[in-house]
C-alpha cells in the first residue's frame, strides 16, 4: 500500500521528472576543476651531520619528556601550565572557531529547506462571522556544485582547521619548553645567589684578616682598600641576580594562568637533576612530527583549495529552486488539496568585471607559490634546527666537563692562596686574584649547567615532540 504522504508530492514529480532532473545535478556537479598546482619538492636527509654514535638511531623523544629531569615540583608546574595557561586556551578557541568554519563551508554542498505556516482570521465587531485561512510552504534551494568550488571551499576550511589544531599543538610544545627553561633558570638563579653571597663571605672574611693585619702594620693601605673594593663588587652583584630570579618566577606564574603575587616555588639544586637522555628520530620522522611543518603543509593545502574556488568564479552557476504551498480555509483539511508547486533553475554567468576574477585566480596562484616556499623554508629551517641542537648538547656537554675541573683548581688555587696569605707567604693581590677566579669558575659552570638543560630542552622542541592532549 503506498503511503499517504505520497498524496503531499505533485504527481509529475511523483512520475520521476524531479527524480531525473536530481540525477543530472549530481552527475554535472561531479566535474570539478583541477587546481593545477605541484606539491614542492622537499629535500630528502637520511641521518644528522652532529649525531655520534650514543645519540644516532635512537627511539624518539617521548611526550612527557620533561618528567626525565626527575623533578615533581617540574612536572606540577607543566601540568598547570597545560591545563590553565592562557594562550592554550586561546589557542583551543580558535580551534573551536575553525571548526565552526568547517560546518558552515560543508552547508554548501547541501540543499537549503525551509517551511513556513500561516493561519488568518478575519471579521468585525458587527458580524459575528469570521473568515478563516491556512497556507503552509516548504522551499528548497540546491546549488549545483558544477566546478568543485564548493568542496574546495569545504576543503579549504578542513586545511585551515588542520592548520590551527597544529598551531594549538605548537602553542602547547612552546608552553612546556618555556615553563621548563623559566625553572631551570630559576633554579640556576637561586644558586648562583647562594653562590654569591658564599663568595661574600669568604670575602668578608678576607676582609676581617687583611683588617687586623693593617691594625698591627703587617699590610698596607692599598691592600685594605682593595678588598674593601672586592666586597663592595661582590655585594652589588647579588641585586641583579635576585631581580632576574624575581623576573623567572613572575614569568613561571604567568604561564600557570597565576598572578605572580604570591605565587610561590619549591627549590632545589641544579646537580639533583637527571639529565634526559640525549635521544633522537631520523629526520624524515622528525618532520613527519613537528607540528610547524605540519601546518605549513596544511596552509599550503588551503591555498590549493583556494585556487579551484577563485577558477570556478570564472563558470557559470546553476541553482535549482522548489516550492510546495497548500492553501484552505479549514485547517482539518490543509493537505488533502492538490498543493501549488513551482520547480524552477537559474544560471548565472559573470560576463564582465574588468578583469577582476581572472586576476583573482593569478593571486591566488600567487599565494600558492609562496607559501609553497614558506613550506620548503620551514622544512629546511626545522632539519637544520634539529641537527643543531643535537649539536649544541654535545658541545655543552665538554664544554661543562672541562669547567668543572676549571672550578675544581681554582677551589684549591683559593683555599692555598688563603693560607699562605696568612703565613705570610704571598701578597694580597694573588689572595684577590684566586678569589675572582674561583667566583667566576662557580658562576660559568652553573651557567653551563643551565645552557646544557635549557639545550636539552631545546632538542626536544626541535624533534616535535608534542606533549600529549589528556594531560
Amino acid at each position: 500500500m503506498a503511503s499517504p504522504h505520497l498524496n503531499l508530492i505533485p504527481k509529475p514529480i511523483r512520475d520521476g521528472k524531479l527524480a531525473s532532473l536530481c540525477m543530472l545535478a549530481v552527475l554535472i556537479s561531479a566535474c570539478t576543476l583541477s587546481p593545477e598546482v605541484e606539491r614542492p619538492a622537499v629535500p630528502v636527509v637520511s641521518n644528522w651531520d652532529y649525531a655520534d654514535d650514543s645519540t644516532q638511531h635512537t627511539p624518539p623523544p617521548p611526550a612527557d619528556w620533561w618528567r626525565g629531569f626527575g623533578s615533581q615540583p617540574l612536572d606540577q608546574l607543566v601540568r598547570r601550565a597545560l591545563q590553565q595557561n592562557l594562550e592554550i586556551a586561546a589557542a583551543q578557541a580558535r580551534l573551536r572557531q575553525a571548526q565552526s568554519q568547517v560546518t558552515i563551508a560543508s552547508a554548501s554542498l547541501w540543499p537549503s529547506l525551509s517551511l513556513s505556516g500561516l493561519a488568518e482570521h478575519s471579521g468585525s465587531s458587527q458580524n459575528s462571522d469570521r473568515d478563516h485561512a491556512y497556507s503552509a510552504a516548504g522551499a528548497a534551494s540546491y546549488e549545483l556544485d558544477l566546478w568543485g568550488s564548493n568542496r574546495a571551499t569545504r576543503n579549504a576550511a578542513i586545511a585551515q582547521r588542520d592548520a590551527v589544531q597544529f598551531d594549538q599543538a605548537t602553542v602547547r610544545t612552546t608552553t612546556v619548553a618555556s615553563v621548563v627553561n623559566r625553572y631551570l633558570e630559576w633554579l640556576a638563579l637561586e644558586e648562583r645567589i647562594r653562590v654569591a653571597n658564599n663568595n661574600l663571605t669568604n670575602a668578608q672574611q678576607v676582609l676581617d684578616v687583611v683588617e687586623a693585619r693593617y691594625r698591627y702594620g703587617a699590610d698596607t693601605a692599598l691592600s685594605l682598600a682593595q678588598q674593601r673594593a672586592q666586597v663592595a663588587s661582590q655585594t652589588a652583584a647579588i641585586p641583579s641576580l635576585q631581580q632576574q630570579a624575581r623576573q623567572a618566577r613572575a614569568a613561571l606564574a604567568v604561564l600557570s594562568g597565576r598572578p605572580a603575587q604570591g605565587f610561590t616555588l619549591e627549590s632545589t639544586r641544579l646537580d639533583h637533576l637527571r639529565l634526559p637522555e640525549a635521544t633522537q628520530d631520523l629526520p624524515a620522522a622528525v618532520l613527519a612530527r613537528r607540528p610547524d611543518v605540519q601546518q605549513a603543509e596544511a596552509i599550503l593545502q588551503a591555498a590549493g583549495a583556494n585556487i579551484v574556488v577563485a577558477r570556478a568564479a570564472l563558470y557559470p552557476s546553476l541553482r535549482l529552486n522548489g516550492s510546495l504551498q497548500w492553501q484552505n480555509a479549514h485547517s482539518g483539511d490543509l493537505f488533502s488539496s492538490d498543493p501549488l508547486w513551482s520547480l524552477a533553475g537559474s544560471v548565472t554567468q559573470s560576463l564582465f568585471q574588468g578583469g577582476s576574477l581572472r586576476a583573482q585566480v593569478e593571486t591566488s596562484r600567487s599565494v600558492y607559490e609562496e607559501l609553497a616556499a614558506d613550506y620548503v623554508r620551514t622544512v629546511l629551517s626545522a632539519l637544520a634546527d634539529a641537527d643543531l641542537a643535537l649539536a649544541n648538547v654535545l658541545s655543552l656537554q665538554r664544554q661543562l666537563e672541562a669547567q668543572i675541573e676549571q672550578e675544581n683548581q681554582a677551589r684549591i688555587a683559593n683555599e692555598l692562596a688563603q693560607t699562605r696569605y696568612r703565613a705570610g707567604g704571598v701578597d694580597l693581590l694573588t689572595v684577590l686574584e684566586t678569589q675572582r677566579s674561583l667566583f667566576s669558575a662557580q658562576d660559568s659552570r652553573l651557567q653551563l649547567q643551565l645552557a646544557r638543560f635549557q639545550g636539552m630542552v631545546t632538542l626536544y622542541r626541535e624533534l616535535g615532540a608534542v606533549p600529549p592532549p589528556d594531560l
